[in-house]
């Protein structure tokens, strides 16, 4: 999977985070500058070593900022100890829209910006990213390069059909119904999205309640649903959001 060292690996990743203490870009650029004659050249595997053993020095001292740099080295070095595989199957759990194909670099740095905390080692080399509010999580498998250009194909195709009905529904419904103006603060109607692959139809914003009596009981919502039936599927939203329209062809 990886054509440089884990010293190189790691900082790559630690010059690519962000920090709360904004200075420690700063501090890293430094390290590596005083390391690396040219500020065009990447360190190479030797130079890596010395610039991160700066760095533990500095962290190790407690200089400004040297708990948040300890915290994320100790991130970086956790997500280059995981994930051992050129390429990932994300699944999302509970399950929304379809599987897509992650790289190891990608994964390396979503591992990285949530940190240990948030990143659990499961049965055979799985990999649990779980979420701020630990309601929902993403399980990361390994996969072959080939299964993983055809989920990213497969992506591809779930993309530019959403792209299609979304457009087939606005199609559709604009010469018959008030659109939604997100630009305008009295820009209300019916919104057409796509999430997570899915093409809704719903009204917008729903927390007016003298403009959702138009969508239910101003008949807009029947006529959306006769309007869109002639071309498509049209089914309930999903729980929570009992006042949108899902549609597929």
């Amino acid at each position: 999977m990886r054509t440089s060292s884990s010293k190189q690996l790691a900082l790559r990743l630690l010059r690519r985070r962000s920090f709360r203490a904004g200075y420690l870009a700063q501090v890293i650029d430094l390290a590596v500058r005083e390391v690396v004659r040219s500020q065009f050249d990447e360190p190479n595997e030797r130079e890596a070593t010395q610039v991160q053993q700066r760095l533990t020095r500095y962290a190790a001292n407690g200089h400004p900022g040297a708990a948040e740099l300890a915290r994320v080295m100790l991130d970086v070095k956790h997500a280059i100890d995981l994930v051992r595989h050129g390429h990932y199957r994300a699944t999302a759990v509970p399950e929304s829209g379809p599987d897509t194909a992650v790289s190891a670099e990608q994964l390396l740095e979503l591992i990285t910006e949530a940190g240990r905390d948030r990143v659990l080692a499961a049965q055979g080399g799985a990999l649990v990213l779980l979420a701020e509010d630990e309601e929902a999580s993403t399980v990361y498998r390994s996969v072959s390069a080939a299964e993983a250009n055809a989920l990213r194909q497969a992506a591809r195709s779930a993309k530019e059909e959403a792209i299609r009905l979304y457009e087939g529904a606005v199609e559709t419904l604009r010469p018959h119904v008030r659109m939604a103006d997100w630009s305008k603060e009295d820009g209300y109607g019916v919104a057409v999205d796509v999430v997570h692959g899915e093409v809704s139809v719903q009204w917008w914003p729903a927390s007016l309640p003298e403009s959702q009596k138009l969508w239910e009981r101003g008949g807009i919502r029947a006529l959306c649903v006769a309007l869109l039936s002639a071309r498509f599927t049209v089914s309930e939203g999903n729980e929570g959001a009992s006042h949108s329209l899902m549609l597929r062809i």
